[in-house]
């Protein structure tokens, strides 16, 4: 096996198939059947009804948040959906529960308000590291490396990382830095040199191809973007943006992760 591959498939510090899978938490659409994002792969994979757009739905939990014409749903309305989850996990307090980003934009406004109506959850539900971040219960800051061509000169996507670390790291302030990965084996290779040289943690996202088949690669992507804070999309103006880099961006907007972009020459 190559030091590529080696790094590419090795375990996690938590990784998912030691760990009985969470119950996914998603936004869902009142009047609207499932066929998108997270709320798709719950569907395809996990048990969802596409008919079922409130509460437990195979191995998930929907909380509705739009109407059938994707506008938010008013806030009395939601927060009432999100107690009646908080009320299910309470009752079933050895089941984790995790909740997964929807790709449609909300204002940062209304971001830290959809968090705030987390701020009671029980300790066996997992917020994304942006709800975390606004509720300022996280620690550390989690960054996606999004590239755009990791055939560019490594030397100088190293040297333009640490432009970028050198000044922001101060600002942070946080107890740990931790890179993110879930993409190809190149790129994780490359993360995992990158983070070993500056002393930050690696995640590399894995899932259960058995469980998620065709739909692994935008599954890892989905717990990505759920674990992370920030997305650092290294641009080379040589390149071609595939469809998977509009995807991700797409679900990191989506999110509310701060996106920053540097450009590779």
């Amino acid at each position: 096996m190559s030091a590529t591959q080696s790094i590419a498939m090795r375990p996690t510090t938590e990784p998912n198939c030691a760990r009985a899978e969470p119950i996914w938490v998603f936004e869902s659409n009142i009047g609207k059947e499932i066929s998108r994002g997270a709320a798709a792969i719950a569907r395809k994979c996990r048990g969802a009804d596409s008919g079922e757009l409130a509460g437990l739905t195979g191995s998930n939990y929907a909380i509705p948040t739009r109407d059938v014409e994707d506008n938010l749903l008013p806030w009395d309305t939601i927060k009432k959906h999100v107690q009646d989850l908080i009320t299910t996990a309470k009752a079933e307090g050895e089941q984790r529960f995790a909740l997964v980003p929807n790709a449609l934009k909300k204002s940062d406004s209304e971001h830290q308000k959809f968090a705030d109506l987390f701020y009671n959850v029980p300790s066996n539900v997992e917020l994304t590291g942006r709800m975390l971040e606004s509720l300022g219960r996280m620690k550390s800051v989690r960054i996606i490396f999004l590239d755009a061509n990791i055939s560019v000169d490594q030397s100088e996507r190293r040297r333009v990382l640490d432009q970028y670390f050198s000044a922001n790291e101060g600002l942070w302030n946080a107890e740990y830095i931790e890179i993110i990965s879930f993409g190809s084996a190149l790129s994780i290779v490359a993360n995992d040199k990158y983070a070993s040289s500056r002393g930050y943690r690696h995640k590399i996202m894995n899932v259960d191809p058995t469980l998620y088949g065709q739909y692994s690669a935008q599954t890892r992507e989905l717990l990505s973007v759920a674990r992370a804070t920030k997305l650092v999309c290294l641009n080379d103006p040589t390149g071609t943006t595939t469809g998977s880099m509009v995807g991700a961006l797409q679900l990191a907007t989506g999110a509310g992760l701060q996106i920053d972009e540097l450009l590779i020459q």
